[in-house]
């Protein structure tokens, strides 16, 4: 007789992850997505913090990061079931760093602002991301000139090595626009974490500059190089373009 999900989570762990550790039933538990969490998370505390974790505990963690995880939300969505801050680190590293990772998923980390607004930053696993969604631009989008907040659309801060290395290799195939090289001529571009991401909603804070009070969500970003700033793009709650950009002291997050 098969074993329900709920059967198996209430199996002693050896047991449970001798049977985890088999496709069938992980997928089969994949599909409860807060039961799942949850032996995930116990997985990962067994194998990198408690260093308790067996074979059969490995090769389930193994067989999650590259056969069910198939976009950067269900690397994130995981994470949030992690006990802590440290654990949570330890495990997009190894997934980012993993031979076997799948590449399509690392790239789309890189263009993700879900991933950047939730997850820890470290430069162990930002760079590899956001080379690979910069280059991977370039590389798909041929016959374009970029600006730099369209490489590096959650910043260079997390990936200054690989930021460097892609604004060179641009450069040098003329591949940035005449106001990316002029900024780059003048010295190292730095761009900070966006304040906002896009899907957030927002407000229109009131005031000298703002008469007109919107309510709607993030359409768009884009890197003023003269004043060194982000400024935002909006649709309002009816799902119409804003025509007007907003620094990020002009909204505020939430309805």
């Amino acid at each position: 007789m098969a074993i329900n999900v709920y059967q198996l989570m209430a199996l002693p762990s050896d047991r449970r992850y001798e049977l985890l550790a088999d496709r069938f039933h992980a997928h089969r538990l994949w599909a409860h997505e807060e039961l799942f969490a949850v032996a995930f998370a116990d997985a990962v505390d067994l194998l990198y913090r408690r260093r308790r974790g067996d074979r059969d505990v490995r090769r389930f963690v193994d067989y999650t990061f590259l056969n069910l995880i198939t976009r950067p939300g269900d690397l994130v969505a995981l994470c949030r079931h992690l006990a802590t801050e440290d654990l949570c680190l330890t495990v997009v590293e190894a997934y980012v760093h993993h031979p076997l990772t799948p590449h399509h998923v690392v790239v789309a980390m890189g263009g993700s602002g879900e991933v950047y607004r939730e997850l820890p930053a470290s430069i162990e696993w930002t760079e590899a991301p956001i080379y690979g969604y910069a280059m991977a631009r370039l590389s798909s989008e041929a016959d374009r000139r970029f600006d730099v907040h369209e490489l590096f659309p959650y910043g260079t801060v997390h990936s200054p090595l690989s930021a460097q290395v892609v604004l060179n290799h641009a450069l040098e195939a003329d591949r940035l626009t005449d106001r990316a090289k002029a900024a780059l001529d003048a010295g190292p571009i730095e761009l900070p974490m966006p304040v906002f991401i896009e899907g957030q909603r927002v407000r229109v804070v009131l005031n000298d500059r703002n008469r007109t009070l919107h309510h709607g969500m993030i359409r768009g970003k884009i890197w003023h190089y003269e004043n060194q700033q982000w400024y935002f793009q909006l649709h309002d709650h009816t799902g119409s373009k804003i025509n007007k950009r907003y620094a990020a002291e002009d909204l505020h997050a939430g309805h």
